[in-house]
């Protein structure tokens, strides 16, 4: 077991999954994690520990977090079917388990009063924006959110109309005009900065994030990034997961898995 008292090393029970999208799935998994999980942080899965070759862990962002009464936390992770190891967490059925290390990370910076908030998602990106919505409405917070959400086409909007479920408009951005505008969500973004105070939330692609951060930075507008980063141990110590940060006239490298993956976009290095 992890030393650090929030979080969970151990077993974690699947209560259940469902494909989204055709190479899209959504699986519910149970955790004895007591504590209010921020939005933002994530879980270091391990898909199957009998399997040398599922051993390494892969870190997925919470689309949900929710406590029943009496039971474990339940998590919904949304994961694209991208290889072997998510491939092999399709067949994944109930009261089978997991690798559950977390949650880990840094989660997004709660908004200030009165702020105007718009959510940048690319992918899989769209991923902790719903828990973190929800977190906003269940503390009362009533923040105008538009989330704008960029992909290939129509087929890996994931959950994209879940989002009216908390209280959030969503519009598309698809390469292919298959569904919404048709082109990059960044064009969108630029039509919708206008009305009072802003901040941007993003999460995505690298170029994607890495334009978002620098209209953000023309604009004078707050802007968070929660980086998308292949990782080793999720816990600092290997050094796989980093990210060039601003360091006074200098820069260094931030460990993504430790110090983000939620980054104020101002302090990040751009290329």
């Amino acid at each position: 077991m992890h030393s650090e008292p929030d979080i969970y090393d151990g077993p974690a029970y699947v209560v259940g999954q469902k494909r989204i999208a055709p190479n899209g799935w959504k699986m519910t998994v149970a955790a004895p994690v007591p504590a209010r999980v921020a939005a933002g942080r994530f879980v270091h899965l391990l898909v199957d520990e009998d399997r040398k070759e599922f051993r390494l862990r892969r870190p997925f962002s919470f689309w949900d977090v929710r406590h029943p009464e009496g039971a474990w936390t339940n998590f919904d992770l949304v994961y694209q079917v991208v290889g072997p190891g998510t491939e092999r967490m399709t067949r994944k059925e109930p009261l089978d388990t997991v690798g559950f290390l977390g949650p880990l990370g840094r989660g997004f910076t709660p908004p200030a009063d009165g702020e105007r908030l718009i959510f940048v998602a690319g992918g899989v990106g769209i991923v902790p924006f719903h828990h973190f919505a929800r977190q906003l409405r269940e503390e009362g917070r009533r923040h105008e959110i538009l989330l704008l959400f960029g992909a290939r086409n129509r087929d890996l909007l994931y959950g994209i109309d879940e989002f009216a479920d908390v209280d959030v408009k969503a519009l598309a951005a698809t390469e292919d005009g298959s569904r919404g505008d048709r082109g990059l969500v960044t064009d969108l973004l630029l039509r919708h900065l206008d009305g009072g105070p802003v901040r941007i939330y993003t999460c995505g692609p690298d170029r994607m994030i890495e334009r978002v951060a620098r209209i953000a930075r023309e604009r004078k507008l707050p802007c968070e990034v929660s980086m998308e980063q292949r990782m080793g141990c999720g816990l600092g110590a290997c050094g796989a997961c980093v990210t060039r940060v601003a360091d006074g006239d200098d820069w260094r490298y931030s460990r993504v898995c430790r110090e983000g993956p939620a980054y104020d976009a101002s302090a990040l290095v751009l290329e």
